[in-house]
């Protein structure tokens, strides 16, 4: 997997939009809107470089992917701007739209930058969001239409603005990369995941990026646990051993929405599927599959029974050479095995 160097980061062109504050319930309202990219001098092009790079150098800094489904409009309008000149001006304003559509009355009033740049060859779009005060109005200038650059430089030089939130995005089939970008918020600390689910990420329709063992092992861990939730025995015998078959599929990814519709046969199953992985923060999408913590797991299936046998094998034998049979109405279950017997013990 390539490393992303943001010490290369150079800044292309630049818009910036107000976002007021407004009530919750509120409705009508809108940002205030750049109609035409920001005019910005060498030496401001630098501040705003370096104050991007020192974020996401910083300890709060962390990886991100989009989610394959969200309400944010940003992950479409991100790709559009890493692959288009075009339209430029209108997709930074879905942009602004959104995150005012995404905050609360409890959210600051904000000054939205959207940037787009290069690090080497690699196309890279940037979000950057300043908390601010109210009383500290931008004005628009009459004759650009636009917010002056020096006057967003100014506010991030006093002790009540400073950047507060700010994300970085590249393509990642350009970059090789298994995620899609940098995140640095201020008030999220990586080093405590129950942290980790903001506003800001729900805004950016991102979630934090685990590496592919961390990942795979927690879909195998939370999809057991959902399996042993189910009460028909059969069924959950059916789950567990085609959970440990997809996991050793040939592929290279790994998706819980693609498991429940190759192997759940209920709708009801499907549903209360994935409200358990939503209650445990652990997204509907695509994971590339390391199964180095899980294998040894995966390559096992084992039913014990109440008259204490047990019956042990390799993933796969049970499915040709195992059937099992439950009575209705003892609730027992038959075994039955065949094969040939290799060794008495």
């Amino acid at each position: 997997m390539a490393r992303i160097d943001y010490s290369l980061l150079v800044i292309d062109k630049l818009i910036i939009h107000d976002v007021p504050k407004h009530k919750k319930n509120e409705t009508g309202g809108t940002p205030n809107y750049s109609e035409n990219e920001s005019t910005i001098t060498d030496g401001l092009r630098c501040f705003f470089q370096d104050k991007i790079k020192a974020a996401l150098a910083s300890e709060q800094s962390f990886k991100v992917c989009f989610k394959e489904e969200t309400e944010s409009s940003v992950p479409s309008c991100v790709q559009t701007i890493l692959t288009s000149d075009d339209n430029f001006v209108d997709i930074s304003k879905d942009i602004a739209t959104n995150l005012y559509n995404f905050q609360k009355g409890n959210n600051a009033a904000g000054v939205l930058l959207i940037l787009k740049g290069h690090i080497s060859d690699l196309p890279i779009c940037v979000i950057l969001k300043l908390e601010r005060d109210n009383g500290a109005q931008l004005v628009l200038d009459e004759i650009t239409k636009t917010f002056n650059v020096e006057e967003v430089h100014d506010l991030m030089l006093t002790k009540k603005t400073k950047i507060f939130k700010v994300a970085l995005f590249f393509d990642r089939s350009q970059s090789t990369t298994n995620y899609d970008g940098q995140l640095m918020d201020y008030q999220i600390n990586p080093k405590n995941k129950k942290d980790l689910n903001t506003f800001f990420l729900d805004f950016m329709g991102c979630f934090p990026y685990a590496d592919p063992k961390t990942s795979t092992k927690l879909f195998y861990e939370y999809t057991k646990e959902y399996i042993n939730t189910i009460s028909d025995l059969l069924t959950r015998s059916k789950y567990t051993q085609d959970l440990n078959s997809y996991l050793q599929k040939n592929q290279p990814t790994i998706n819980p929405q693609e498991f429940a519709n190759d192997y759940m046969t209920e709708t009801e199953h499907k549903n209360q599927y994935r409200e358990h992985l939503r209650n445990k923060n652990f997204e509907f999408t695509t994971y590339h599959k390391d199964t180095s913590f899980v294998d040894a797991q995966i390559r096992k299936f084992m039913v014990e029974f109440e008259n204490g046998i047990t019956i042990l094998g390799t993933n796969g034998t049970f499915e040709d050479k195992v059937t099992l049979t439950e009575n209705e109405e003892t609730g027992e279950c038959t075994a039955e095995i065949t094969s040939k017997i290799k060794k008495i013990k």
